[in-house]
């Protein structure tokens, strides 16, 4: 069994469209608007202290340590939906929050918001995305040269590594290549979200955080329930596509033109 070329090149795509996708996002929005560096390092930041810290300490104890919460939530799909979306719009836009309203620089509208989402959503682009495919890229190669059981052998259980390797085997280009869109659809999402919380945080009105809540717990709610089986990929990946273009066109056609700071 080998990973075919088109497979492989569809995972190196991948990666780099989720590493490129922030770059390409700021230069658009560069001459529409002041983007300050400053903002931008603080969403990259808040993002790995509030999702990739924090909300990972939570996981790691009510996930595995807690054997009583590990297994309600690993037999009961729609309340490990719950629980996980619930957690991941919890932390994220707290933590986007409370860096809009006592650390950013404004810089006029829309871009304190976009320069923040820049920053967090391409740490997320370049964390679970190009890191991740870049690992599924080795692994596959790893797979084709005959070195992959021998390098996961004892550290992962034979039923996943045969899943795996089931998985690698039967990777199309298209379905590599996703996982680059995904990424470009996840990061305007993150933009978008910064722009409620910054409405939220400018205008002193509490009825868009809850919306940027309401809104991200949503998205993640049906990525879990893709997770455990109970929703299809065309259905997922059809509502994340569809709310990823509606956005894409926003970005392009209605942000306003370059504006001083205030």
């Amino acid at each position: 069994m080998s990973v075919s070329q088109s497979a492989l090149a569809g995972l190196a795509c991948a990666a780099l469209i989720s590493l490129l996708a922030p770059f390409a996002v700021y230069a658009l929005c560069r001459r529409r608007m002041v983007l300050a560096t400053r903002n931008i390092l603080l969403g990259a930041g808040i993002f790995v202290l509030f999702a990739l810290v924090l909300e990972s300490a939570l996981h790691f104890y009510v996930l595995k340590h807690n054997p009583v919460t590990s297994a309600w939530l690993g037999s009961h799909p729609f309340g490990f939906a719950a629980y996980a979306a619930g957690a991941a719009a919890l932390f994220e836009e707290t933590g986007r929050f409370l860096a809009m309203r006592f650390l950013v620089k404004p810089t006029g509208d829309p871009g304190t918001a976009l320069a923040y989402g820049i920053g967090h959503g391409g740490m997320e682009a370049i964390v679970v995305g190009a890191l991740a495919q870049a690992s599924s890229l080795f692994m596959a190669v790893m797979l084709n040269l005959g070195k992959l059981d021998a390098m996961l052998g004892g550290k992962v259980p034979p039923a996943t590594l045969a899943k795996m390797r089931d998985g690698y085997v039967h990777l199309d280009f298209a379905t590599a290549l996703l996982g680059g869109a995904e990424r470009i659809w996840a990061l305007l999402i993150q933009i978008a979200l910064s722009l409620l919380v910054w409405r939220a945080v400018s205008r002193r009105q509490v009825r868009w955080f809850l919306a940027a809540l309401a809104a991200h717990a949503g998205i993640d709610t049906l990525g879990a329930l893709y997770q455990k089986g109970q929703v299809s990929l065309v259905v997922t990946e059809a509502v994340v596509t569809g709310v990823g273009v509606l956005l894409l066109i926003f970005f392009l056609v209605k942000l306003p033109r370059r504006q001083k700071p205030a």
